[in-house]
C-alpha cells in the first residue's frame, strides 16, 4: 500500500494565521465522562504562545479554533465523538478533549515492536473501531504525529517516527478513513513529554499522537447553526 507523503506540510491542513486575540478566545479544556480533562489550558494562549515544535498536536487544535458560538457547536460535536473514541480505545490510549478538538495519545509500546514500524496485531481490533468512529464523525481532519525517545541515533529516530505515523495512517486508510483527511508528521526525539532518563520516561516519549479538528464543512455548519440559534433567541 502506498504510504502518505510525509512531506505534506502541516499548514495544508491547519491555518496558522490566527491573531492572538482569537486564540485568547478559546475556551479551556472541557471534560467528557470517562475522558480525561487536559491540564493544558489554552485560555491564556495570548500570554504564552503554544509552540508547534514542543506540542504539535495541541498547537494544531488551537490553530484550528474559530471560537464564539460556532466554536461551542463544534465543542459539542467533539464531546460526543470523544466519548465514543474513549470507549473504542479503552485500555490502550488516552483521549483528551482540548478546546474545539480531541487529542489521542497511544504508546508506541502498544502499537509496535521495538525499532519496528509494522503495526502489531494486538491493538488492531480497537483501531478498527476507532476508524469506524472517524467515519461516523466525518467532518474532521487528523494530524498523526510520531514521536520517539532519545535513545540511539537522532536521524534514525526521526525516520522511525515518520514511518510509524505513516503506518498508523495507512491502517486507518485501509479501513476507509479518507486519505485527504489525514496528514502525517514525524518529530523524532525532538518533542519528549518527560525526561528520557528513566525506562518509564522513555516509554512515555515513544508515542503516536492524533489531533482531531473540525474541517471546513463542520466550521461552516457550526457558524450557520450559531447564527440560526441567535435569530431564534432574538425572535423568541
Amino acid at each position: 500500500m502506498k504510504t502518505i507523503n510525509i512531506n505534506i506540510p502541516i499548514k495544508r491542513l491547519f491555518i496558522f494565521a490566527m491573531s492572538l486575540s482569537s486564540i485568547a478566545g478559546l475556551s479551556g479544556c472541557t471534560s467528557t465522562p470517562n475522558v480525561r480533562k487536559s491540564g493544558n489550558d489554552t485560555s491564556g494562549a495570548s500570554k504564552q504562545t503554544i509552540s508547534r515544535s514542543k506540542n504539535p498536536a495541541n498547537f494544531a487544535i488551537v490553530a484550528s479554533t474559530i471560537g464564539g458560538a460556532a466554536g461551542a457547536v463544534i465543542e459539542k460535536y467533539m464531546e460526543k465523538q470523544a466519548t465514543v473514541l474513549n470507549r473504542d480505545l479503552s485500555g490502550i490510549a488516552l483521549v483528551e478533549r482540548i478546546g474545539e478538538g480531541i487529542k489521542i495519545t497511544v504508546s508506541s509500546v502498544v502499537l509496535f515492536e521495538s525499532d519496528s514500524y509494522a503495526l502489531s496485531n494486538t491493538p488492531q481490533e480497537q483501531l478498527k473501531k476507532m476508524a469506524e468512529t472517524l467515519i461516523t464523525y466525518k467532518d474532521t481532519e487528523l494530524l498523526i504525529a510520531g514521536h520517539t525517545d532519545g535513545v540511539g541515533d537522532a536521524k534514525q529516530n526521526q525516520i522511525l517516527s515518520e514511518k510509524r505515523a505513516e503506518s498508523f495512517a495507512d491502517f486507518l486508510l485501509a479501513h476507509n478513513v479518507p486519505l485527504l483527511r489525514m496528514v502525517t508528521q514525524g518529530f523524532g526525539e525532538q518533542t519528549p513529554k518527560v525526561s528520557n532518563g528513566t525506562d518509564e520516561g522513555r516509554r512515555m516519549n515513544q508515542r503516536i499522537e492524533i489531533a482531531i479538528v473540525a474541517n471546513q464543512t463542520l466550521k461552516q455548519d457550526a457558524k450557520r447553526q450559531a447564527e440560526q440559534d441567535k435569530i431564534s433567541k432574538k425572535n423568541g
